[in-house]
């Protein structure tokens, strides 16, 4: 039988943002605390793991897992959902340059469906773990912006960011795909298709703000590592959860809990004890091309996100407020 989520309330953490901003590694510690379940990518469930077969958190290939069989069975029952479809409808509505014409009450058919699809999700995953709080770290501010909307759940929006440049290099390296069944490597991005991705991402999810009713709010990645167990137990506290039975064995170590996330970093398969430092590889290897490059292109929001142009200067406060999106003439 399916579940029915309108009687119940569940509230779910949705992280937006561009990619390697730290968003797994925050995932996978709040994954660690009692009551809190971290689903991975779950936009990607359909697509990376139900049709393409990628690897669970927990090691065995997403179709084989069987607490995410449960959550399937309790969300749809006899009737769940054609893989294909939902990846379809993805592809046709949920797109990023859709994110503003979704952030109504009412979306066209195809983002309704997929909006109802999500919703029954969220509610099975409640039930069949019993999380008081849902992290949700498919990054995408499309599907972000369909969370406010669902009636039965109430949505936290974590914004997390990281230094365009540091994210640049994290794109060019070449990172082993670890959760396909043959060996791969990761997609890898040029700078200046990075940095675009980071100035719109960055900008569309901010200006979901306002449709959260205040329960959004803004992580750089540079703040989280200078002091991970108090910025891990200020969200908890943010989303209404108590962060008692956490996994820090001090103020900058956890133990990291066996996970079921879907999509995403490598990082997502890492357990046991792990010291927090920051990654900043970046500022010894980058050369002068790329670092250029992406300074240049994101000086739209990069001062206002606290970052200086000069990277040997420390960074200042992030500021508060909404920027204006800009005007790009091909969002994907």
């Amino acid at each position: 039988m399916s579940v029915d989520t309108t009687t119940r309330l569940v509230k779910v953490m949705y992280i937006a943002g561009w990619g390697r901003s730290g968003t797994t590694i925050v995932d996978n510690i709040l994954n660690s605390y009692d009551g809190v379940f971290s689903t991975g990518e779950l936009f990607y469930l359909w697509s990376r793991g139900l049709l393409e077969g990628r690897k669970c958190g927990c090691g065995v290939t997403l179709p084989r897992c069987a607490l995410w069989g449960d959550i399937l069975d309790v969300a749809f029952g006899a009737d769940r959902p054609d893989p294909r479809r939902v990846a379809q409808l993805q592809r046709q509505a949920i797109r990023v340059r859709h994110t503003p014409a979704l952030t109504g009450p009412v979306a066209g058919p195809e983002a309704e469906e997929y909006r109802q699809v999500t919703h029954r999700l969220y509610g099975a995953i409640a039930e069949v773990t019993g999380a008081r709080l849902i992290i949700d770290s498919s990054k995408i501010p499309s599907a972000a912006a369909l969370l406010p909307g669902m009636s039965g759940v109430r949505p936290y929006l974590l914004h997390m960011i990281r230094d365009p440049r540091a994210v640049t290099h994290s794109w060019m390296r070449t990172v082993p795909q670890v959760d396909r069944r043959k060996p791969a490597m990761m997609h890898r991005e040029a700078p200046a298709a990075s940095t675009m991705h980071w100035l719109i991402r960055n900008a569309l999810a901010e200006r979901l703000a306002g449709a959260y009713d205040g329960r959004y709010r803004l992580l750089r990645y540079e703040d989280f590592v200078a002091e991970p167990r108090a910025t891990i137990e200020g969200l908890l506290d943010f989303a209404g959860v108590d962060a008692g039975g956490g996994p820090f064995l001090d103020d900058a170590t956890v133990r990291l809990a066996v996970n079921h996330t879907i999509a995403g970093n490598p990082g997502r398969f890492r357990t046991g004890e792990v010291a927090l430092r920051v990654d900043d590889r970046w500022r010894r290897e980058q050369t002068a091309g790329p670092r250029l490059t992406a300074t240049a292109l994101a000086l739209p929001l990069l001062h206002r996100y606290g970052y200086r142009a000069r990277t040997s200067r420390p960074n200042r406060p992030a500021r508060g407020g909404s920027p204006t999106v800009p005007e790009f003439s091909k969002l994907s």
